[in-house]
């Protein structure tokens, strides 16, 4: 819940602040970008945590540790003079010197039962030092993979970003080319509307063209067949008909036009 919490509190600088996990879900449905970077700064946050603890792992690692080695050099020292002090005492028992051996008894004994009373502080120094070891190294893990995921999750973010911008670009391309093409089927349309009208026109100046020819062949039909014009035939008519075709020359018409 705390992790949610935090997350939200990241999220709320640049959109709204409101708990439970089911508001964090909508929010990533709302901004994943925004909301993978609160993400991304919650693991910040939690490294920067994992970090001040690993410092203070170290810092009593090598406390321990020095206490430790310090303990351990001590003994180490104490022990060197205690077999030191039983080697002279042998010595002086080899030689016969009993006062000398008899002197050394007692700080051989000394330093023995300071030793027999250092061991298990010394043992107890070692395990404190194996402890913070321990720990230090496991909280040093545990950073180290934290950062690792705080890598991993910018990279990935970076690379989401990345393909949400082609996405974006592919997107513009993608409506370009409806548009383009909406574009073009409107061209094709207007071309086939314009076609359609051309043609009717043409039907309709066919229709014109048949309608005049049938009234022209309806009145051909119906009108008197003219025969053939004959000189002949039609000076013959006109004779019988009174008609004759005045003739000769200017001086006998006028002459014929004053008898009448």
């Amino acid at each position: 819940m705390n992790g949610i919490l935090g997350f939200l509190k990241s999220f709320g600088k640049e959109k709204l602040s409101q708990a439970g996990e089911s508001v964090a879900k909508k929010i990533v449905s709302w901004d994943p970008e925004t909301a993978t970077q609160a993400e991304i700064e919650e693991m910040i946050k939690e490294l920067d945590k994992i970090t001040v603890e690993a410092g203070k792992a170290q810092a009593s690692y090598i406390k321990e540790k020095n206490e430790a080695d310090a303990a351990q050099k001590n003994y180490d020292r104490y022990l060197a003079a205690a077999e030191l002090l039983n080697k002279q005492t042998d010595e002086a028992q080899t030689s016969g010197n009993a006062a000398k051996a008899q002197e050394l008894a007692p700080s051989l004994e000394k330093l023995l039962h300071d030793l027999e009373t250092m061991r298990p502080e010394v043992e107890r120094e070692a395990r404190e030092a194996e402890e913070a070891k321990a720990y230090f190294d496991e909280v040093k893990e545990l950073a180290e993979l934290t950062a690792q995921k705080v890598k991993t999750a910018r990279s990935q973010l970076e690379q989401a970003q990345r393909d949400m911008r082609r996405a974006e670009v592919e997107k513009q391309r993608a409506g370009a080319r409806a548009e383009k093409s909406e574009h073009l089927a409107g061209l094709r349309k207007d071309a086939s509307s314009l076609g359609v009208a051309l043609e009717a026109m043409n039907k309709q100046a066919e229709s014109a063209r048949a309608s005049a020819a049938a009234s022209d062949m309806k009145a051909k039909l119906l009108s008197p067949e003219k025969a053939k014009e004959d000189e002949n035939i039609q000076a013959a008519l006109k004779q019988v008909s009174g008609e004759e075709t005045p003739s000769g020359s200017f001086a006998d018409r006028l002459a014929a036009l004053r008898k009448k």
